[in-house]
């Protein structure tokens, strides 16, 4: 019997691994803002907000499926505190140029980049690892949990951000994220991860190259994965790039950066009311997939509405119950899908739909940015987000995504 089946589930690893994360999470979202700030305050360019946002996403793409293979093989615990420990020193680094007025937006892109390469690992090895500190039956208890907790920390950090860049200066928030996760990697130390099935296999080319071409073979053989390619590129292709203008689009609605640092917060308010009631609520796995089902879309059109929205309290009462509905179908998605995956093959397979995803958001990112120099945001956002809504069409009209979905949290055995 696996070890994961008499796990409970606030046990030492899971809780390490959930509050290691929460120093990182408060400093990376501090930063994310800050130097989307900076970088437009300095060139008022909407495209280069829209490259510099989708660097990491253009890394996951192309080196996703390789992280997975490597992880697969690789002591876990290691990949997460060293990819926390380079980033960390990264940004400190980083945060020490701009204390000295020198920060290039070159250097802010090349920073991006360093952190985009230990993203793609550090992501698919924090999911695998989470799937093996819990029990099954728990997991989608322990991502709502987990998740609402980094969403109140992401709150905080969001809502306070623009009032700490107004006062304390966008070299502060630099330092400060690089101690956050030079702490994280500090307290991931600490956790003992099972060994994965191929853990301290060889790591070679050739090995990599045969197991991005399982993957692939694996996901374009089976139709219901195929079809979760699908939407996971067109729906980000369409959703997401408007989180790439979004400070443009606030500033163009006459909003100050404090105001946009509250709007941004009203998405981690959302997610952590959502991952609340996801983690307390025994909800049937029927009526949680019925959830996902209609969320998506339902999010996608009230996406459309929040976009012509002129104030700010009607902007931020739109944003909050389309985030809320956003959060609620995530939470689902995140651990029916990897439920759905054979555990010896979760970081490999991730890892390649993962590539899918990403390449939709980092495309998004970059045509919207140009778009952005050119159409009126307000009508952007809202004709894109109708977009999105049709991708999800495909869930209804291939049930066997959602019996997949639903067979995977019935059965008690993976």
């Amino acid at each position: 019997m696996n070890e994961t089946k008499t796990l409970k589930l606030w046990n030492k690893n899971f809780i390490l691994l959930w509050q290691g994360t929460l120093f990182s999470t408060f400093g990376d979202v501090l930063y994310s803002i800050c130097i989307g700030y900076w970088v437009y305050e300095k060139t008022g360019s909407t495209a280069l907000m829209g490259l510099l946002s989708s660097i990491s996403m253009f890394v996951a793409m192309f080196l996703g499926p390789f992280c997975g293979a490597i992880i697969d093989r690789s002591h876990r615990k290691w990949m997460i505190v060293g990819t926390d420990l380079i980033r960390g020193l990264t940004m400190i680094g980083l945060g020490l140029i701009a204390m000295s007025q020198h920060l290039e937006v070159w250097m802010v892109l090349a920073t991006a980049f360093i952190a985009a390469l230990c993203n793609a690992f550090f992501t698919p090895a924090s999911m695998t690892v989470m799937t093996d500190l819990v029990m099954p039956k728990d997991l989608v208890r322990a991502q709502s949990l987990a998740g609402g907790m980094r969403s109140l920390v992401a709150m905080i950090g969001k809502g306070l951000s623009g009032a700490i860049i107004a006062f304390l200066g966008v070299p502060f928030v630099i330092l400060l994220n690089g101690i956050s996760l030079l702490i994280s990697a500090f307290t991931e130390c600490f956790i003992d991860v099972p060994r994965a099935p191929k853990t301290g296999m060889p790591i070679n080319l050739k090995i990599l190259l045969a197991d991005l071409k399982e993957g692939a073979r694996y996901v374009l053989n089976d139709r219901c994965f195929r079809i979760i390619v699908v939407i996971a590129v067109t729906a980000n292709f369409f959703g997401s790039g408007m989180n790439a203008v979004f400070l443009p689009f606030c500033l163009g609605k006459g909003l100050d950066v404090v105001q946009y640092g509250y709007l941004m917060s009203l998405q981690s308010i959302s997610a952590l009311i959502g991952t609340i009631v996801m983690g307390t609520l025994n909800i049937r796995p029927e009526l949680r997939i019925k959830l996902m089902l209609f969320g998506f879309p339902l999010s996608s059109l009230l996406f459309a509405v929040c976009y012509s929205m002129q104030t700010f309290n009607t902007l931020a009462l739109s944003f909050l119950i389309t985030f809320f509905v956003s959060a609620v179908a995530n939470a689902i998605l995140n651990a029916a899908f990897m439920l759905v995956i054979p555990r010896e093959k979760r970081a490999m397979i991730s890892g390649f739909i993962m590539m899918a995803s990403s390449g939709g958001q980092a495309l998004s990112s970059l045509v919207f940015g140009l778009v952005a120099e050119f159409v009126d945001l307000s009508l952007l956002g809202t004709v894109s987000s109708l977009i999105s809504i049709l991708p999800f069409a495909l869930m209804f009209i291939y049930p066997e995504v959602q019996k997949r979905f639903l067979q995977a949290e019935l059965s008690p055995e993976l």
